[in-house]
């Protein structure tokens, strides 16, 4: 097309009108002159003349009238996308409307003559117009910071020492209330559902529901034991409504009793020097919890605040893509495949409905955190969203190449990379939470007069 007409000439050569549908769906309107019609013809003549070899010429050298003769058929198909591609173009340095990456541009081609021109529709989407955010409109809401206690102490402690535990089996009496079980229990009325598959329970009401304690207390290894999931009778009223009974069979594999590392060997197991310095460790890991779920909180706020406050239309072949993402990482997990594979068509459906709401609100928050980055020139580097994939990759057990990251893979890190980093600066720039009311304050007690 280069070769026919100059750059001004291409500007001139298409009257362009776009018309904005919903969904950043684009339709854009455009008539071409006859000399880009002109002009298209020549470069499908040349096109098809380059592919074809006619006797007594060299490949690519026949006459024009000679090729135009013999491949009408395929000059006029390749001169309908030479003036698509020709018009297209010449529009776009009219109207720049940005195109949404990785997506398709269709056209139809209305009509087309030498003597009149060109008359086209083409269809595509467009990025979203993605409002600005002020971070001033965020108000966090206080998050409650609770004290390691020493009961959490000796609760952790006591659970890591099973990861050293020597199990001993009971074959010579039934179960008896603080042993070990190997179950797996099943559903076994409508359509049967797998519950839980070789899992380890302590017959304790602590531990255990109260159906379950009592079903098993007598039975011994290899018993196959059937009842009815009920709710505890110190559950509240609500959970007692909601509870929904079923008729269960449940698998005794084994009875067992652990015999549990001493504490001194325990600690020296976790690279500690004694039992004090295992407790400080200890708490240490569990403050570090408790500040990594108080973060969680004030990011789900900062989540919330950016989706009801700031609503956009978002193109919906990029919402299909997600959602279809969604559902092909999904159904790799067999923990949701198998459930989901049994459930009827309405019950899909409303699976469905959920995954495409959170693909919404995903697509939602990628383009606000992009815009609050882009906005606020918030730096992120390469090395960031590498060390991002090689975390990503490593929690699941998985590994990558840096310097060579997937298309998909390097898309996920910097997203996450931009959603922290717009948390962080939401967070930091927003209205920080009101103070706890003091509890000794003159208003409290008046309140607590009432």
């Amino acid at each position: 097309m280069s070769e026919q007409l100059t750059r001004e000439e291409q500007q001139t050569s298409v009257t362009a009108i776009v018309h904005r549908k919903p969904a950043c769906h684009i339709e854009l309107e455009v008539k071409a002159s006859p000399a880009l019609v002109l002009a298209a013809r020549k470069e499908a003549i040349k096109k098809i003349g380059k592919e074809v070899t006619f006797p007594g010429f060299r490949k690519g050298h026949a006459p024009e009238e000679v090729v135009v003769k013999k491949y009408g058929s395929a000059i006029e198909s390749e001169w309908h996308k030479s003036i698509a591609d020709a018009a297209f173009n010449a529009a776009q340095m009219q109207v720049r409307v940005a195109l949404l990456p990785h997506t398709p541009v269709t056209f139809d081609l209305k009509k087309h003559s030498l003597e009149e021109g060109a008359e086209l529709i083409f269809s595509f989407d467009t990025e979203p117009e993605v409002p600005t955010v002020d971070p001033k409109q965020f108000q966090a809401k206080l998050v409650k910071r609770d004290e390691v206690s020493e009961k959490q102490i000796d609760e952790a402690i006591h659970q890591s020492r099973f990861y050293f535990a020597q199990w001993r089996p009971i074959t010579d009496r039934g179960v008896q209330e603080g042993d070990y079980i190997m179950i797996d229990l099943h559903t076994i009325e409508d359509e049967p559902q797998k519950v839980f598959d070789h899992v380890r329970f302590q017959v304790m009401k602590e531990r255990m529901a109260d159906w379950m304690k009592q079903l098993v207390i007598g039975a011994k290894s290899g018993d196959i034991l059937e009842g009815v999931s009920e709710p505890d009778a110190d559950a509240n009223e609500q959970e007692k409504a909601e509870f929904k009974p079923k008729k269960i069979r449940l698998t005794l594999h084994q009875v067992e009793e652990p015999t549990l590392p001493e504490m001194e060997d325990f600690a020296h197991k976790m690279g500690v020097k004694d039992i004090p310095a295992m407790r400080e460790a200890v708490r240490s890991a569990l403050a570090r919890n408790i500040e990594e779920k108080i973060q969680t909180k004030l990011n789900d706020q900062v989540n919330e605040f950016l989706i009801d406050r700031y609503t956009f239309e978002l193109p919906l072949s990029l919402i299909e893509t997600e959602k279809n993402h969604r559902m092909k990482q999904l159904h790799t997990n067999p923990k949701f495949k198998e459930p989901y594979d049994r459930m009827s068509q309405a019950e899909k459906k409303k699976v469905e409905e959920n995954i495409y709401n959170e693909s919404v609100q995903a697509v939602r928050l990628f383009y606000l955190t992009r815009q609050i980055v882009r906005d606020a020139k918030i730096t992120v580097t390469h090395e960031e969203v590498q060390q991002e994939a090689a975390r990503s990759a490593n929690a699941f057990g998985q590994t990558v190449d840096p310097e060579h990251l997937s298309k998909e893979v390097f898309a996920l890190a910097l997203s996450k990379i931009l959603l922290a980093k717009a948390q962080n600066y939401i967070l930091e720039n927003g209205t920080p939470p009101a103070p706890a009311p003091d509890e000794n304050s003159p208003a409290n007690e008046i309140e607590g007069q009432k």
